[in-house]
């Protein structure tokens, strides 16, 4: 880099705009691993270089803003964010940190919720006030907002309740109940939302609560911020960061069932693959785990820096989900002639592989997620397993994107396409015995573990045998002799006269 002064002017200004969009809109311009790589290039450019670390840059300050629209409120107490860890390297630096200060010191690991940050404010036990983050010493008020999720208690339980509390907690949308509203949306024929966290981000900060209160927002609570006990005694258990869980919890508020106190790296590292194995299976949408160090003591001792506790870490899973660019759209015969269209990306990483296609199933399901050629889209694995184009990124065009349309005639032989069954989706090929691809993909089939598992017989080995004209179809596979295969380039035999490819 010749002029890292630049190199940051342009670093700080690309983040800004993403925490813009993110934050205020709504609406994500880049994937999280793309914005934390960003943060990351600029964090090494300022340890390089200490002079550009000015107190307005986004690796000193907390992402976020006002919206308007929303009143503006000074959180008694700072919400800060958390550094960020990448690998098990990074958590174990941390841990190194955090006993050379204070010691070897119990962690509490807790599921990273993908949501909205939310202060709420009981005065004498009564919900007084709901504020967003903000950017940390400032938030919106969308008291009205919070009141109308269900879940969340009105007034607190117990007898050990204090004057005041700020109590903060993550809102986010169960993921049954997204799916539940894009049905529903799809239903009467709008488009559906891109993700949970946005969707409950989005409806958080509706400007109508009655909106608000059409969506089944939830909460969950883990910390404490401004803390006043008034003429009663404070609870012993405020004292550690698995007693707060503790107390939140008698006073009526939701919290996590599956946070845990551990001791050492190896015990992390289990809590963290034991999270990332089942984070399919809870409620919310979940992206990696807080750890902070128990003791509340130490925390106070080890203390923060601008942005960040020193005494908590948030690790970030790898990303399962990402923003690539659609550079096509084509279409792929398959053995029993139906046209399936698929993308063509420019290759990403996703949930630890490289992915360039993507299968868009039928001209149905583009239409329903708006997706053109030339959109940066958003690319995920279902199940971890199978590439899956969530849809566009709208505030990422250009206007070059192009519309796409469904062939009418079949790539692969020229015949009219045809729906199987009247109002069927999927448009199939009835050329069943002449049709060069759906001839290979069933010999190919026939080769398949879940056929007759021919170790040689994959789609280029199908792919030969029917473009040397040594078949015609699937039929004449089981009458191919030795001199046939001499015709077959690909194929060639070896002296224990076994086929080789």
């Amino acid at each position: 880099m010749t002029d890292p002064r630049a190199r940051h002017q342009e670093l700080v200004q690309e983040i800004e705009a993403h925490r813009h969009a993110y934050y205020a809109e709504d609406a994500p311009t880049v994937s999280d691993a793309e914005y934390d790589a960003l943060e990351r290039e600029l964090r090494e450019l300022e340890a390089l270089h200490p002079e550009l670390a000015t107190p307005e840059s986004p690796t000193q300050t907390v992402g976020g803003t006002v919206a308007l629209g929303f009143a503006s409120v000074t959180h008694r107490e700072r919400m800060m964010s958390l550094d960020n860890a990448f690998s098990l390297e990074d958590v174990e630096a941390w841990l190194a940190r955090v006993e050379r200060e204070a010691g070897p010191q119990p962690v509490v690991c807790e599921p990273k919720i993908d949501g909205l940050s939310i202060s709420l404010t009981y005065e004498h036990g009564e919900l007084t006030r709901g504020v967003t983050r903000g950017d940390g010493t400032t938030g919106e008020d969308v008291t009205a907002n919070v009141l109308t999720i269900a879940g969340l208690p009105r007034t607190l339980a117990g007898e050990h309740v204090p004057a005041l509390v700020e109590v903060r907690g993550e809102v986010y949308l169960p993921v049954a109940a997204f799916e539940e509203l894009n049905a529903r949306l799809l239903e009467e024929g709008k488009a559906p939302y891109a993700n949970p966290r946005n969707t409950a981000a989005g409806s958080l900060r509706q400007k109508d609560a009655a909106v608000t209160a059409t969506r089944p927002l939830a909460v969950t609570t883990y910390a404490l911020g401004a803390l006043d006990w008034g003429d009663g005694a404070p609870d012993p258990r405020v004292g550690s960061q698995h007693g707060i869980y503790a107390m939140l919890e008698s006073w009526g508020l939701p919290v996590t069932a599956h946070a845990r106190v551990v001791e050492g790296v190896d015990a992390v590292d289990a809590y963290l693959r034991e999270l990332e194995s089942g984070r399919h299976a809870m409620v919310h949408e979940i992206d990696g785990a807080v750890l902070k160090v128990d003791d509340r003591a130490v925390q106070g001792q080890l203390g923060s820096t601008s942005r960040a506790p020193r005494w908590a870490i948030a690790y970030k899973f790898p990303p399962e989900e990402v923003h690539t660019t659609l550079e096509d759209i084509r279409v792929d015969v398959g053995r029993t002639g139906r046209v399936t269209p698929y993308g063509v990306m420019t290759p990403v990483t996703v949930a630890g592989s490289t992915v360039t296609y993507a299968t868009l199933h039928n001209a149905h399901e583009v239409a329903r997620k708006g997706v053109r050629i030339g959109d940066t889209v958003v690319l995920r694995k279902a199940g971890d397993v199978i590439p899956e184009i969530v849809g566009p990124v709208v505030a990422a065009r250009t206007g070059a994107e192009r519309e796409w349309t469904m062939p009418t005639a079949c790539p692969s032989c020229g015949t009219e396409l045809v729906e199987q069954k009247e109002g069927d989706k999927d448009l199939r090929c009835p050329n069943a015995q002449f049709c060069p691809a759906q001839i290979v993909d069933r010999i190919a089939f026939i080769g398949s573990r879940g056929a007759f598992d021919v170790e040689v017989l994959g789609e280029k080995a199908a792919a030969a045998l029917a473009e040397s004209g040594v078949l015609e179809n699937e039929a004449g596979l089981f009458d191919l002799t030795q001199d046939d295969l001499r015709r077959v380039p690909l194929f060639v035999l070896e002296k224990d006269s076994k086929v080789g490819v």
